[in-house]
């Protein structure tokens, strides 16, 4: 006990005048109810950081690890989120997966109730290799003056694979120009 409050303690017995009995039972009671408020205290904030308030209805819940409380931190999770009383790592990374799925749920529910859908066709890259075959890539980019659609390999050489002539639907003129440019669209030498 304090000194401080050793002598408000004499002080009050002086006041009351409590025979001795008298006060040993009051420092007996003085002991007890400080032991409950530490108690109470130690309940309610974590021994790690004093500063961080637990939740109160949760006192056994608390993180396995460091790793576990940042990562559910970085999720906007909290304890209150979890069943169990010791949550690790992969208890978190069940509950992000469990709420990522029911987003992507509810966002195909509502596309499917969408009445226009969009459908997205994979464009092949109208680039050629070294070889002279067409590109198998998808065309990604389509670079400022060009045309067709590129990959990231042929974006930057597009207008050694384009030339003026491609946009004409003239046959005559796409076989005459196919030595010339390389188009995309290449006839075969057959249909001649």
């Amino acid at each position: 006990m304090s000194v401080q409050m050793s002598e408000m303690m004499k002080d009050f017995i002086d006041k009351y005048n409590i025979d001795e009995e008298g006060q040993k039972e009051l420092i007996q009671i003085f002991n007890t109810s400080l032991i409950e408020i530490s108690s109470k205290i130690l309940e309610k904030y974590d021994g790690k950081d004093n500063n961080k308030p637990k939740n109160v209805n949760n006192i056994n819940k608390k993180f396995a690890s460091k790793k576990a409380e940042e990562y559910a931190y970085e999720n906007n999770l909290t304890i209150d989120d979890f069943d169990i009383d010791k949550i690790s790592k992969k208890d978190v990374e069940e509950k992000v997966r469990k709420i990522t799925k029911e987003k992507t749920s509810n966002l195909s529910t509502i596309e499917t109730h969408n009445t226009t859908k969009k459908i997205e066709r994979k464009v092949l890259c109208c680039g050629l290799t070294k070889k002279g075959e067409q590109c198998t890539r998808a065309g990604t980019l389509k670079p400022d003056g060009a045309k067709k659609m590129y990959c990231f390999r042929h974006a930057d050489e597009w207008n050694t694979f384009e030339c003026e002539s491609d946009s004409s639907d003239d046959e005559e003129l796409k076989i005459e120009n196919i030595t010339k440019c390389n188009p995309c669209n290449t006839v075969s030498e057959d249909s001649d």
